[in-house]
């Protein structure tokens, strides 16, 4: 079963755009409600290192680089 989290970027990936990240909003939401900043750059690692599509590859590691600030 795929961790919660990894349904939500999923989701926030098919509306991503170049220019709107929703990748890193999803996330950032998360830190905010107070869920482990670990648990989630492990989710957004995950699901980039799965990626196959250039496109989706470049949002989710974005979303990874700029997260990782909080680690």
């Amino acid at each position: 079963m795929a961790h919660p989290f990894a349904q939500m970027f999923d989701k926030a990936l098919r509306k991503s755009t170049e220019d709107d990240n929703l990748v890193l909003e999803e996330a950032e939401a998360l830190r905010k409600k107070g869920y482990p900043v670990q648990e989630i750059y492990d989710v957004l690692k995950k699901l980039h290192q799965s990626l196959i599509a250039e496109r989706d590859e470049a949002i989710v590691g974005e979303a990874l680089e700029e997260f990782e600030r909080y680690l």
